[in-house]
């Protein structure tokens, strides 16, 4: 089934969206050659900085910057609180999924999913049955990708449960752009993103083996 493309900003049938509007105001009273300016100040910190992404499944990977649009995804509190919801409830599914695969395999026995797309993925550990992971945690971060679909419909395209990616790109990108437009951030209040590290940090020490003494030594293995 192919979806008609959504404008997150203004749909044509009902025009600019509320959470856009003060955005809107701020967009119509800037210089386009002031945008243009601000565009290309971005590309060089990312260049010279070394944000860039690999882009795999050609005959040569090769690094690209990271896509850096003005015009954001504005996602309303309403919204995101509703999404949080459904993300977490996901999230949850996931790890009860992987739980039950590597123990009594009740899905597998009803057939709601065939066996060999299990036993003969690449992904599956045979070594893993059996085994319960540090407070039943199987997938530490998962990396949800979402798409809008309509005004109050969203799509999950993929569920990157095993190398999730990206999270340095929106540091990067929030940070950017409060350094380029800072009047936007005083005039929009967004939710701030900083706090990840620390997040990240806390979800890990949360999984720590019982027979941890004091506080954990945590390493993130990233190529990045």
């Amino acid at each position: 089934m192919r979806l008609a493309a959504f404008d997150e900003m203004a749909p044509e049938v009902s025009g600019l969206r509320r959470p856009y509007q003060a955005y809107d105001r701020w967009l119509k009273e800037q210089d386009p050659a002031r945008l243009t300016q601000k565009m290309q100040d971005a590309e060089r910190v990312f260049r010279k900085t070394g944000i860039t992404f690999a882009v795999y499944g050609e005959q040569e990977a090769s690094e690209r910057l990271i896509p850096f649009d003005i015009v954001p995804r504005i996602i309303s509190g309403q919204e995101w609180r509703r999404l949080t919801q459904g993300i977490e409830q996901r999230v949850q599914a996931l790890n009860a999924f992987l739980d039950d695969i590597y123990h009594r395999q009740e899905i597998l026995r009803a057939g709601r999913v065939p066996k060999e797309l299990v036993a003969k993925n690449e992904a599956f550990l045979p070594e893993m049955i059996g085994v319960r992971p540090p407070a039943g945690v199987y997938t530490h971060i998962i990396g949800v990708d979402i798409v809008r679909i309509s005004e109050n419909e969203f799509y999950v395209l993929e569920d990157n449960a095993r190398t999730p990616s990206g999270v340095s790109y929106m540091l990067e990108n929030r940070e950017t752009m409060m350094q380029l437009f800072p009047e936007l951030f005083q005039q929009i209040k967004v939710q701030p993103v900083e706090n990840y590290p620390q997040l990240l940090r806390q979800s890990l020490a949360a999984v720590r083996p019982q027979s941890t003494k004091g506080a954990p030594t945590i390493a993130v293995l990233t190529p990045g």
